[in-house]
């Protein structure tokens, strides 16, 4: 073995330290490493192979730089002594002008930036929605792709090898689009603590055109028809005044208002449930209708919808029959969809199934089953011969990539944007807002 500055020293030191020892520049060999170099003869750089030697016979490297605490410890990956010295010496001369600018030797390992992340929130936010959902993708991707990994030591390599893995795994395109968007906030992040200098570029998923399935103009009335004599059939009962079983009739009013208003405005299921009578206000169209405007919180942020012409009826319902079950004025900061407590309805998933199934439904022509996603896409659908990609996009908060792999049937025209995205058959009240 081939060693400089090299000194005896007592076994048990040996075999209790895992890194070499630094005692007035004396250099020794620590567990599990074999042949160790000193390339420059000043404990900077020092170059080892580990006691499988025979079968792993790549360099390893641990570098010590001043002024900076610890060492950087890495692969060089080649076999050759001289190949690896340069390899050493060209990480040596990163690491050090990096250090100079002010930057740490070793960076941070990944998974203590996502809880520095996570953190970051503050110990009295509560974590929800999609803050929630973005931590846990990443907690998820910490161990089986970057391990102990530091941020830093993160290429585009590493990046583009775990967007394979996702989709390797059969993930939809949605679902590994927000992984790659939740590891996009972390990097950023580590960007603005002085982790990293730049952010490795992450591959995008390539699109799979297998939207969920939407309904035709004839499903579509089938569903409408049948929805305004489901709404007061089998609800009387020995529940409520008069043997009406306000529970059913509720439900089921309420489901009804809420397909249409979906189907008529685009906005994800997500969006809809945090939305309360406050975040309604109305824009003027050319012509001097009013359109309702419904302020949502969702994936993509903040944003605007305009409603079709007709949506403000469904709205007025809702606020009367709300209005007649309290017996007085309604708060506006109440959900728009509550409970008769006046807490938000978690999902109407179990209703519009049963709803569908009743009707015959519930899966489309291609055989895929229809979900209330499918309201969206519905609304797509609708509108996309009847607007510009590029306005409908916006309305709906998506891309003009996605509206058009997704509906690649679209033609475009040219009015401005509050008439043309509301453009249609239906007639309007006039007066949009129930209050």
């Amino acid at each position: 073995m081939l060693y400089k500055k090299y000194h005896l020293i007592d076994f048990t030191l040996l075999f209790t330290y895992h890194s070499h020892i630094d005692l007035d520049g004396i250099y020794v060999m620590a567990k599990f490493e074999t042949n160790q170099i000193d390339v420059n003869d000043d404990g900077r750089i020092i170059l080892y192979q580990r006691p499988d030697v025979t079968t792993n016979p790549k360099w390893q490297c641990r570098i010590s730089v001043a002024g900076a605490t610890g060492y950087k410890i890495f692969s060089t990956k080649e076999t050759d002594q001289r190949k690896a010295e340069r390899v050493a010496v060209e990480r040596y001369e990163e690491l050090y002008f990096k250090v100079r600018r002010g930057g740490a030797l070793k960076g941070k390992p990944f998974k203590d930036v996502v809880q520095e992340y996570k953190d970051s929130f503050g110990a009295t936010v509560s974590l929800r929605g999609y803050n929630k959902d973005n931590i846990r993708r990443v907690e998820l991707l910490a161990d089986p792709f970057f391990k102990t990994k530091s941020i830093d030591e993160i290429t585009e390599s590493d990046l583009s090898e775990m967007m394979s893995e996702l989709d390797t795994i059969k993930y939809s395109t949605s679902t590994i689009r927000h992984y790659r968007m939740s590891v996009s906030k972390v990097f950023n992040f580590a960007k603005t603590k002085g982790y990293i200098e730049t952010i490795p570029p992450i591959a995008a998923p390539s699109l799979k055109k297998n939207p969920r399935p939407d309904f035709t103009e004839e499903d579509w009335k089938k569903l409408t028809t049948y929805m305004r004599q489901w709404v007061i059939s089998n609800t009387k009962g020995e529940r409520g005044k008069g043997g009406l079983d306000h529970k059913r009739f509720r439900e089921r009013f309420y489901l009804q208002q809420y397909i249409l208003i979906m189907a008529n405005t685009g906005i994800r299921i997500g969006e809809m449930r945090g939305v309360r009578w406050i975040d309604l206000s109305s824009v003027e169209e050319t012509g001097g209708d009013e359109r309702l405007l419904f302020a949502v919180d969702g994936k993509t942020g903040k944003r605007s919808v305009v409603a079709n012409a007709g949506v403000e009826r469904y709205i007025k319902r809702l606020w009367e029959f709300r209005s007649k079950e309290i017996d007085g004025s309604v708060n506006k900061r109440e959900f728009i969809f509550c409970h008769p407590n006046g807490k938000s309805v978690g999902s109407y998933t179990k209703g519009f199934q049963n709803l569908l199934h009743e009707c015959d439904l519930r899966v489309a022509t291609d055989g895929m089953n229809r979900t209330l996603y499918s309201l969206r896409h519905t609304y797509a659908t609708m509108r996309i011969n009847e607007v510009s990609v590029y306005q409908l996009a916006v309305n709906m908060g998506t891309s003009v990539e996605m509206i058009e792999n997704y509906y690649s049937h679209a033609r475009t025209s040219d009015p401005s944007f509050v008439s043309a995205i509301t453009k249609g058959n239906q007639k309007s009240s006039g007066k949009a807002l129930p209050f």
